[in-house]
Formats: structure tokens, C-alpha cells, sequence
């Protein structure tokens, strides 16, 4: 299961409001100059500068992101502190190849998880089951030789359904069968 991690003080003391983030997280954060708050991810500082934003950091998978919705953020790469950007509303920035990587926001539908929705639109199967297994907290083992394909490129899943139900529905598109070992929180995919 993908590690998913929070750490902050109880109460912010001193003059920096700072939290660390392995996983996923969305901040909706007012900006407040003389304490500044930072989410510090393995990767990269990203300081609010009054905003919602959403942080992914996966060191494992050495994948991290930070997307903006309203307000501003600097972020700052841990690897190369000299390698910084502010971002505007719809801007996204990635780790690629250990530098940072600035984009525009493709599709704000991804962020309806903290809606307790996941949206399968642009996905494909895989990047779907990493999506099920941060927002189930399950650990999905795809044991086929090819992934399986999904018939079509939009739609909405409930969190609160369950991932049984989610895997149903996501069969309804796509040829696959699914065993689940719910003592250990183990999907695999055949």
C-alpha cells in the first residue's frame, strides 16, 4: 500500500507554519506574511503565498507534483534550491529526470477526489489504480501481461462506495477480473 503521511505540530509556534507531506494532499491556506506555511515534501518546499493547492510526493516512486486552483505558491526544489517557481491559477509543476518542470493544468477534474469523487476521464488503467489504491487505501497487483484498456475516457466514481463498487464499475469498460484479500487490503488484477 502506498505510504501516505502527515506531520505538524500540534500548534504553530515561531515565525514558519510548517507541515511534511508523503502522499497526497490539498491545502486551502490564508496567507499570513509573518508566518509563512511550507509543505515540505521530499522533493520540493512549497511555501503558500495564500491559496488551494494540491501536493503529490511519492519518493518511492520519485514522483512529485504541486497544482495550483486560486492564489499563489513558490516552490522550491529540495535537489536544487536555485530551481524555483511561483505559480499562477491552473499551473502545475512536476519532477521530471530530478529538475522541476512547469505546466498548465490539463483538467481540474482530478482534484474531485477531495469531493469523494475520482474522475476516470484521460486516465488510463494504470494511473487509475494508482488513484485506487491512494484514495482506498488498498494495494493493487495488476498480474497480466498487458494492462487492460478501458472502452471509454470519461466518468466519476464515489469514493464512499467502496473500491468493490469502483472495480465493477471500471469492469464495465474493460475485460478484466479483479480477487480481493481483504485481510491483508490486497486487490490483484487478472
Amino acid at each position: 500500500m502506498p505510504e501516505r503521511s502527515w506531520s505538524y505540530p500540534a500548534v504553530f509556534a515561531g515565525k514558519e507554519r510548517r507541515v511534511k507531506v508523503s502522499g497526497e494532499a490539498m491545502f486551502d491556506v490564508a496567507h499570513d506574511a509573518r508566518h509563512p506555511f511550507v509543505v515540505e515534501t521530499f522533493a520540493c518546499d512549497v511555501e503558500v503565498l495564500g491559496t488551494k493547492f494540491d501536493v503529490v510526493a511519492d519518493e518511492a516512486e520519485s514522483r512529485f507534483s504541486a497544482s495550483l486552483l486560486r492564489g499563489s505558491v513558490k516552490v522550491t526544489s529540495r535537489l536544487d534550491p536555485s530551481e524555483q517557481y511561483v505559480l499562477r491559477p491552473d499551473e502545475s509543476v512536476h519532477l521530471v529526470g530530478g529538475h522541476l518542470s512547469r505546466r498548465i493544468l490539463e483538467d481540474k477534474e482530478d482534484f474531485l477526489w477531495t469531493d469523494g469523487i475520482i474522475s476516470i476521464k484521460g486516465h488510463d488503467f494504470g494511473q487509475l489504480m494508482e488513484r485506487f489504491e491512494r484514495s482506498f487505501g488498498v494495494k493493487i497487483v495488476v498480474e497480466r501481461e498487458r494492462m487492460p484498456q478501458i472502452d471509454y475516457n470519461h466518468g466519476k466514481i464515489r469514493i464512499s462506495d467502496g473500491v468493490d463498487s469502483a472495480l465493477r464499475l471500471l469492469q464495465m469498460a474493460s475485460d478484466f477480473t479483479y480477487v480481493k484479500d481483504s485481510e491483508n487490503d490486497v486487490i490483484t488484477i487478472r
